[in-house]
């Protein structure tokens, strides 16, 4: 079943470790835990992802650190994951074939997850990729 648009649904991933490439006054980049560079991919994704804080303030990821972002240096080991949130589906994409976006196992869906707060924004959410290397669990909330 695909999740509907405008439907909750329940958002986690388990933790993993994962080390800090780079701080800076916006973003925190991680090496990112779940996901293999695909060297035959046209894109060219470097093994890492970027949380937002401090100055990126508009930006929101339900990716949470522990430690929190705000205090990690180059070099730290923390643990990312996503705590059980509840969510809004704002998009929602299905790949055949699985799309290429350049690291392994390439994901088969997309989905756009909002949070009740910053449902008036225009872009306030976040696209989680599902059905590749990224151990994200969606369920879908009965109303």
């Amino acid at each position: 079943m695909f999740p509907q648009v405008g439907s909750e649904v329940m958002v986690s991933c388990e933790p993993a470790p994962a080390r800090v490439v780079s701080v800076g006054p916006r973003y925190v980049q991680l090496e990112w835990p779940w996901r293999e560079v695909d060297n035959s991919s046209f894109f060219q994704w470097d093994g890492t992802f970027a949380l937002p804080y401090g100055e990126s303030q508009s930006e929101w990821v339900p990716y949470v650190t522990e430690p929190a972002v705000s205090e990690l240096a180059v070099g730290d080991v923390c643990t990312v994951s996503i705590p059980r949130t509840r969510l809004h589906v704002a998009h929602y994409e299905k790949y055949e074939p699985a799309r290429n976006l350049g690291w392994s196992p390439a994901p088969t869906a997309g989905i756009y997850v909002v949070p009740e707060e910053r449902m008036d924004q225009e872009e306030g959410g976040c696209m989680l990729y599902l059905g590749g290397a990224d151990p994200i669990l969606v369920e879908p909330l009965s109303e």
